[in-house]
């Protein structure tokens, strides 16, 4: 287990971390236009694909993969967290609907703070058994998430003027945190693929892929709509799962295959999202043609 001591600090980083980046998310659209999209089909298909298709995947996987009890323990507990908080950076860097992708961030993040603690439950009771976990975790997230949206309503509200340059300073410094974030945990991050076996990566790299498969998918016909929907879909919440490595009963293995899927879903998005850059919609290749 991390040791106490490690444990507090790590988790004084991740919230302010949370903080600054969903901060920063709150404040990037102007609010009417995020609540527009929250209505649409496309989000009910964002929700379907991250909350039901992924949680499935993930069993599924688990099953075809033949798991050893600690590593599908970790395996599953990152396919049940979904709103990856770099979604939005590499939503950015594909050049994707942000609207859209600060709309779902925000309500996965929202969401999760409930359906995952009850995922956990209904999948890992054994886990789930000890007094209080579930009140306990759900506290913890709404801790983590609540304040930053209040924070944002509150400059949203009475402190418009200085609302764009505390969007730009909570996102520079949400980058800075996450840094720190990475070089804090760096030792318990290190892909040990001998701990894992040759299934335990190969389930992990093929959930990715598959989630970019079906979030590009559910997409919709708009293509800035589907590069957002297969990042975030892909990107799992790397916060809620290093609060429960913190605060649950879970051993060596669980954790290092949780640090191990959070290690490969960065690079992998970031080729991804890189790609997903180089491909335009039609008409913006026919005025280059013209």
């Amino acid at each position: 287990m991390i040791d106490f001591l490690l444990s507090n600090y790590i988790q004084i980083v991740i919230f302010l971390f949370l903080f600054t980046f969903l901060l920063s998310i709150a404040l990037e659209k102007p609010r009417q236009e995020i609540l527009t999209i929250m209505k649409s089909s496309l989000m009910g298909r964002s929700l379907l694909a991250n909350f039901i298709l992924l949680p499935i995947l993930g069993l599924i996987l688990n099953w075809l993969f033949r798991l050893p009890p600690e590593i599908s323990v970790g395996f599953l507990m990152v396919a049940l967290a979904p709103g990856g908080i770099l979604g939005l950076h590499f939503a950015r860097l594909a050049k994707g609907n942000l609207a859209y992708a600060v709309g779902l961030i925000f309500l996965l993040s929202l969401l999760s703070i409930v359906i995952t603690p009850m995922l956990i439950y209904l999948i890992f009771p054994s886990i789930a058994a000890k007094d209080g976990f579930i009140v306990s975790l759900l506290g913890r997230l709404l801790f983590f998430i609540i304040p930053p949206f209040l924070a944002a309503q509150i400059i949203q509200r009475w402190l418009v003027s200085i609302t764009t340059t505390v969007q730009k300073l909570s996102s520079y410094l949400s980058i800075v945190l996450f840094i720190t974030l990475t070089v804090v945990t760096s030792k318990f991050k290190v892909l040990d693929t001998q701990a894992l076996g040759w299934n335990g990566v190969a389930a992990i790299v093929v959930f990715i892929g598959i989630a970019w498969f079906v979030g590009w998918q559910m997409g919709g016909p708009e293509l800035e709509n589907r590069k957002v929907l297969a990042i975030t879909s892909s990107m799992r919440n790397v916060a809620i799962c290093f609060l429960i490595v913190t605060s649950s009963e879970v051993n060596q293995d669980t954790q290092s295959t949780m640090f191990a899927f959070n290690v490969l879903l960065t690079p992998m998005n970031l080729v991804f999202a890189e790609a997903m850059n180089r491909i335009k919609p039609k008409s913006e290749k026919k005025a280059d043609a013209d």
